[in-house]
């Protein structure tokens, strides 16, 4: 099989934000696939790019995990897998934080920015530690801490790497 002829990389990154923003942290509704039981999938295209995020939570666990594809004409040119576990009630807060990377389109491992909190509550935070932040290949650790009484909790984790296919 032969690579289609100028894969326009440039757009990759622009996709993706896109997908994202309109995806899971955005609120899109979610498709399934009848070969992967539990499954939930988000579909984004954009002209000759084509972009699915599949992930399974486990129903007796908050554990989950997941990837995100990106085909071009076809062609499978980037992904990111992802796993880890977070409660219910820290989907909303882990979907902001999220956001605030792919609403302004900057890339911090693919998921949310270093820190994230809301307003004058600092007890509940995200922290993304990127170990290698190129788009290209990529690879890093977010989670959400709740520091109460001087004390640290984490409320939930993913670990997530990736890289560009061609």
């Amino acid at each position: 099989m032969s690579l289609p002829l100028n894969i326009p990389l440039g757009r990759i990154l622009p996709v993706f934000f896109s997908a994202m923003e309109n995806g899971y942290a955005g609120g899109a509704s979610k498709g399934t696939i009848a070969e992967i039981p539990g499954s939930k999938t988000i579909l984004h295209e954009d002209s000759d790019f084509r972009v699915l995020d599949c992930y399974v939570v486990t129903p007796d666990s908050s554990y989950s995990f997941g990837t995100t594809t990106i085909w071009y004409q076809g062609v499978p040119v980037w992904m990111m897998q992802y796993r880890g576990s977070y409660t219910k009630e820290m989907i909303p807060f882990l979907k902001r934080a999220l956001m605030t990377a792919y609403a302004k389109q900057e890339f911090f491992g693919g998921r949310g920015p270093d820190m994230y909190t809301e307003g004058g509550n600092n007890d509940l935070f995200y922290v993304n530690r990127i170990a290698k932040n190129d788009w290209q290949d990529f690879k890093g650790r977010e989670e959400i801490i709740n520091r109460r009484n001087h004390r640290r909790y984490q409320m939930g984790w993913h670990e997530y790497d990736g890289l560009l296919l061609v």
